[in-house]
């Protein structure tokens, strides 16, 4: 019978090889004239695939051609028994590749198959597979299958079939025929064919029908029973993307429910076996490579001599085997295709010397401050890089892994850590349950790993009414169990939850087991909070009810209408409906009970398939069938797995309205990138900017200089220049000028000290205005932080000013502030400041700054929302 188990099964592929397999046939999905050899072959070759690429040694495959040349066993027993016979038995059939693992190299058989001179008989060539079969070692638990591709172009003689019937019964071997241009089985066979296909397709029919009819009675199982298939969708359903399902290898563990270190008459023990429900998908691994090949990645190392040598002992077995064949000597670029191995990783460990000695170009700077330049400088350059060019050329120390010591950084320092440093955790093997959690409470995006299955040991009676309790008081009470699971002793824990789940396969049956899947620890679980998208608050807490960032009900009600009218689960019962209405004439007699229970879905997980995965896997199998992918490269990928990439052309015409008038209701605009306003800054004159002191004590000199400040006037009083009497010509001495001089006043420069702003503030009290400018000119968005810097120094300012001293720069910088918050939208920023300081201004003593404030109007009063929506709609158009 069919093994549920990965692996263990045996495939013989029959292939018709016949002269009639030379015609061309169209291909059933580019509809392109293709011969029927070159189809079959490829159908073949991705039935093999799988098996190949799995690895597993329990996955035979064998392959026989008939109609070509005579390579058999059974042949070749008969004609030694009867050399004179002319005509021996199973002759045209050859066994192109004996039952064994599937290799790479059985694809390369396969692909090299050309067409034969003779008409093959099918039949005989059944009988050579199950030759094959029953002389293969396997046990009863192997699924065993002969698939048989034929044209039925060729007579053949059909006096075995029953003898072939028998042998197929008592091997348990199933039969799958797959004819090339065969009429359906509901269907009669075309007339307009020719003889030898019609005489050929009528027997293939009975054949399947007689030993269905036999199998039938010795087995229940749907599997064993024989087939007969169009080659056509067998070709199709080959190329599609397959998902490897296979059960997982099943172990044993125990599982406890209380400690018996702790208490050991009421701790629980029960014997549980588990498997893999699910395992992450991969792409397959590049691991192959050829023998040469591997050689050229191996570092250049004495200790490699000796897989240098053994590769070339290799290659000598293989010549001197070639000319005891009597064949001839293969090249040095044919042992490519001889030798094959997996690609391993070679790591070398080289000791970095760390040198204390200066380098040239430091010691060239040296020397070169001591007075050694020109061609002598030159010619040192030169002799330092020749001596480090030829360490760098010199053999390297090699270390071997057994030497290395494992170290840990510990700030600048590395502290060696020994092997036997940190003992293993003293862990035992089993599954413990920690405790119980309601299944309600548990969020489902913590359930996305690798999930097992959990069930008690079937050998055990006690254990399975144990287990079997358990499940049952975790279902009633809707709860799950937090486990504690390590795999073996001394080996680290692994937290997780263990989910009941009842099955009922049938009356009266129950089956209770669980599903275990790992829980994340907490700094694996990242949480991002994002603001309410109904509620709107200021930065001071107040709540909004009307804004622009608020949806209004039109916009929800639209916004439903759009998610409704995109419902991918919708449109494809919609399009199961005209799907059923087209084929409801030919389908009159569907129940009513198999119309409720069709619910189609648009995607659908089990049918889905990872792009990169399959695609990785069309790649080599085309590049594996392929002799010259320059003249014939890989084409586009399967449709399967683009389907899902596109949304429907109809949903996308049926919102296109709907979406409109969503931009509408939104006001959706392409946002401009956002400009910051710039201010012009005057350059300097080439005369500004420094003080030129041989002009200022020039005697001769009769213009005036300016030296320009910053100050906030931006501007200072221009003063005549001071003329100083010059030293007595003749004389080195200078004159000196006496203090009581009431002609000549000294000279004297003012340095102005930046005003610096309070701690946690951008902006000073003293310079208000140019702070508050600088940092709106600057990079950053601190728009906010600086609006409410400058309010809280407006507010300090008039609550320390003398008289109305500090009133019109507080005007001034609420001015200011009331520009920047329209233009960087900080509205409620702006007047939520204006409310506060009015509080306080009207609760202290300069309560004459608020009539200036009101004699001021619009440029200082509260922003209204129409203001705000303005010059909103003017960024836009901007």
């Amino acid at each position: 019978m069919p093994s549920d188990r990965a692996g263990y099964t045996l495939v013989v592929y029959a292939i018709d090889v016949s002269p009639p397999m030379n015609e061309n046939k169209a291909d059933p999905a580019t509809e392109s004239k293709v011969p029927k050899l070159d189809l079959v072959k490829e159908f073949v070759a991705r039935k093999c695939e799988p098996k190949i690429s799995s690895g597993r040694k329990t996955e035979a495959v064998g392959i026989l051609s008939y109609g070509g040349k005579t390579n058999n066993q059974a042949n070749r027993a008969y004609v030694e028994q009867n050399p004179d016979e002319e005509d021996p038995p199973y002759a045209n059939v050859s066994c192109d590749v004996a039952i064994q693992t599937a290799k790479p190299k059985t694809v390369e058989v396969i692909m090299n198959l050309d067409i034969g001179k003779y008409e093959g008989n099918p039949v005989s060539t059944l009988m050579v597979a199950l030759d094959m079969i029953h002389t293969h070692k396997h046990t009863k638990s192997w699924a065993l299958e002969v698939v048989l591709i034929t044209d039925g172009e060729s007579a053949f003689k059909q006096d075995e079939y029953e003898e072939a019937m028998d042998r197929f019964d008592d091997l348990g071997v199933r039969l799958s025929v797959i004819g090339i241009d065969f009429q359906p089985l509901d269907e009669a066979v075309d007339k307009t064919k020719t003889r030898n296909k019609r005489l050929s397709e009528k027997f293939w029919r009975t054949f399947v029908s007689l030993l269905h009819e036999r199998i039938a009675k010795t087995t229940n199982s749907e599997e064993m029973l024989p087939t007969l298939e169009l080659f056509d969708d067998a070709l199709l359903e080959s190329r599609l993307p397959k998902a490897s399902v296979v059960n997982g290898t099943v172990s044993g563990i125990d599982l406890h429910v209380g400690s018996p270190e702790v208490d050991a008459e009421q701790a629980i023990t029960i014997p549980i076996k588990y498997s893999k429900a699910t395992m992450k998908a991969r792409p397959p691994t590049l691991s192959k490579a050829w023998k040469p090949a591997m050689d050229l990645q191996a570092p250049v190392r004495p200790s490699l001599g000796n897989q240098r040598q053994s590769s070339n002992q290799l290659m000598s077995s293989i010549i001197h085997q070639s000319q005891s064949q009597g064949g001839e000597v293969p090249k040095p670029e044919d042992f490519a295709s001889m030798i094959s191995a997996d690609v391993k990783h070679h790591s070398t460990y080289v000791v970095k010397k760390v040198e204390n000695a200066p380098s040239a170009s430091q010691m060239a700077s040296q020397l070169g401050s001591q007075g050694l330049q020109g061609d002598y400088l030159d010619q040192f350059n030169a002799t330092q890089q020749a001596t480090q060019n030829e360490d760098d050329e010199a053999e390297e120390e090699f270390v071997e892994k057994e030497d290395l010591v494992k170290a840990w950084r510990f700030g600048s320092t590395w502290v060696p850590m020994e092997a036997d440093t940190f003992e293993p955790m003293d862990t035992t093997k089993g599954v413990e349950i920690l405790g119980f959690f309601p299944k309600d409470a548990i969020k489902r995006h913590l359930l996305m790993g690798e999930v097992r299955f959990v069930w008690p040991d079937l050998t055990s009676p006690k254990a399975q009414i144990q287990f079997s309790a358990l499940v049952e008081g975790m279902e009633l009470r809707g709860m799950c169990a937090v486990v504690r699971w390590v795999l073996k002793d001394q080996a680290e824990p692994v937290i997780g939850l263990c989910v009941p789940a009842m099955d009922f396969p049938g009356e009266g049956k129950r089956l209770d087991y669980m599903y275990w899947v790992k829980l994340p620890f907490a700094e694996d679980e990242h949480n991002f909070w994002f603001p309410s998208l109904t509620t709107y608050k200021t930065a001071t807490g107040k709540v909004v009810k009307e804004h622009p960032l608020l949806p209004t009900d039109e916009q929800c009600e639209l916004m439903d209408e759009l998610v409704e009218s995109m419902d991918l689960d919708l449109y494809a019962k919609e399009q199961a409906k005209r799907a059923k209405d087209d084929t409801e004439a030919n389908d009159e007699d569907m129940s009513e009970a198999e119309e409720e229970d069709e619910s189609p879905r648009w995607f659908d997980p089990q049918k889905s398939y990872n792009p990169v995965i399959h695609r990785i896997k069309e790649a080599i199998f085309h590049a594996s069938l392929t002799a010259d992918l320059d003249a014939k490269p890989l084409g586009p990928p399967h449709p399967e797995l683009t389907k899902y990439f596109d949304t429907p052309a109809e949903i996308g015409e049926q919102v296109e309205d709907l979406t409109n008038k969503l931009k509408e209701a939104l006001d959706i605009k392409k946002v401009p990138p956002r400009t910051r306003k710039k201010v012009q800054k005057e350059g300097l004159r080439e005369d500004e900017g420094y003080i030129d002191i041989d002009e200022l004590f020039d005697e001769n000199a009769t213009t005036s200089s300016q030296i320009k400040g910053d100050s906030t006037t931006n501007s200072q009083s221009v003063k005549p220049k001071i003329e100083r009497p010059s030293p007595i010509k003749g004389s080195d001495k200078p004159r000196f000028i006496e203090s009581d001089d009431e002609d000549i006043e000294p000279l004297k420069i003012e340095t102005k000290t930046k005003a610096k702003p309070k701690s946690g503030r951008l902006i000073s009290n003293e310079n208000p205005l140019e702070d508050f400018r600088r940092l709106v000119e600057g990079e950053g968005d601190i728009f906010r932080k600086a609006i409410k810097d400058l309010g809280l120094v407006i507010e300090e300012n008039i609550r320390s000013s003398f008289s109305y001293q500090n009133y019109p720069l507080a005007l001034e910088c609420l001015k200011e502030m009331r520009e920047i918050a329209l233009t960087f939208e900080e509205v409620e920023t702006y007047n939520d400041i204006i409310d506060d300081l009015e509080k306080k201004v009207k609760a202290g003593k300069h309560k004459d700054f608020w009539k200036r404030f009101e004699a001021e109007g619009q440029n200082v009063a509260k922003i209204t929302e129409q203001e705000a929506q303005e010059a909103l709609a003017k960024d836009h158009d901007d």
